[in-house]
């Protein structure tokens, strides 16, 4: 468990009136990817004091991804802080946002640190030979891979090609890279101050959510009630059901470009159950989780051991388990 570091920052229900308000988010859980991050974002959307951007991820900072980032929609300064702007956001004593590329971005953190010093991040780890599988199944539904087998794209990836689909970042499908967390975590180690990182790791997110929940508030100076549901949030357990629409909207031509993000903007802010439903019913279909070989597991386990003995050493914890069979 984390300590808890001294409080820093705004509180926005302080502020006084004709005060600036606070348009950049204090909270930042950059990562990783396939690590339980949606899951913790919605529990941490739940907590009255603490707003959670909508999208979860509006890549703002990482501007070394210049095309996911225009995708998202957040490249100038005045949409990403208009996220922030809302009386519901100025209201919350913390904002956050989940820009999960953040780990792996070379300018992401830098940037923040440099204008919100007091700024707080929360990395999710996993086991590297889970964690690339389930990115990989994640980058063929953002249409940036066109491998379906897992074990094909890794050796491409391995020897340095690229797939032929239409990229929004070639990082995006460097799958040795996304599995390294030691090196991205070191790297961030490098910029942030060891006292505003919280790590979590996705097998105590996944059987102790509660302690979780202790640890995560206490870094965040908030109350830990009220407790969240520990409903899961985006698993790997689906697809979506028309090529022609998915490519639609997600890598629309550019005279729709902006009414397509708007629409994929406006699908993810919506909390009413009835669209929801009818955009899980017409847009998704479940499908079994992604499996791979044991060869290609033990392969796997074997190209990243360094770096989760390096990981093991950065958070002081034993992760030899993910190394074994």
């Amino acid at each position: 468990c984390d300590p808890e570091p001294e409080r820093h920052g705004h509180d926005a229900r302080s502020q006084r009136k004709g005060e600036t308000p606070v348009t950049l988010p204090e909270v930042y859980l950059v990562g990783a990817p396939k690590a339980g991050t949606t899951s913790l974002s919605q529990w941490m959307a739940s907590h009255p004091d603490l707003y959670f951007s909508k999208p979860k991820e509006p890549v703002f900072w990482a501007s070394d991804y210049p095309k996911l980032r225009e995708a998202r929609g957040f490249s100038t300064r005045d949409d990403y802080e208009a996220l922030f702007a809302s009386p519901e956001a100025q209201q919350a004593t913390r904002r956050a946002e989940g820009s999960t590329i953040y780990l792996y971005s070379k300018d992401a953190v830098p940037s923040i640190v440099r204008e919100m010093p007091q700024a707080r991040f929360i990395v999710a780890v996993r086991n590297p030979a889970d964690l690339v599988v389930s990115f990989h199944r994640t980058q063929q539904l953002l249409l940036n891979e066109d491998q379906p087998d897992f074990t094909l794209a890794w050796r491409r990836s391995l020897e340095g090609r690229l797939p032929s689909a239409d990229l929004l970042d070639p990082k995006l499908v460097d799958y040795p890279r996304i599995g390294r967390l030691g090196q991205a975590v070191s790297d961030l180690l490098d910029v942030a101050p060891r006292e505003s990182v919280h790590f979590v790791r996705f097998e105590t997110l996944a059987g102790d959510p509660g302690r979780v929940w202790h640890s995560l508030t206490n870094f965040l100076g908030l109350s830990e009630d009220p407790i969240p549901d520990w409903a899961i949030h985006n698993p790997s357990t689906r697809t979506y059901r028309s090529n022609t629409m998915h490519r639609l909207i997600y890598r629309p031509p550019r005279l729709l470009a902006n009414p397509m993000r708007r629409l994929r903007h406006t699908s993810l802010r919506s909390s009413n159950p009835v669209i929801r439903r009818i955009k899980h019913s017409l847009w998704w279909r479940e499908q079994a989780k992604p499996r791979v070989p044991e060869s290609t597991k033990a392969e796997l386990r074997a190209y990243f051991a360094d770096d989760v003995r390096l990981l093991g050493e950065l958070l002081k914890t034993d992760l030899s388990s993910w190394t074994k069979g």
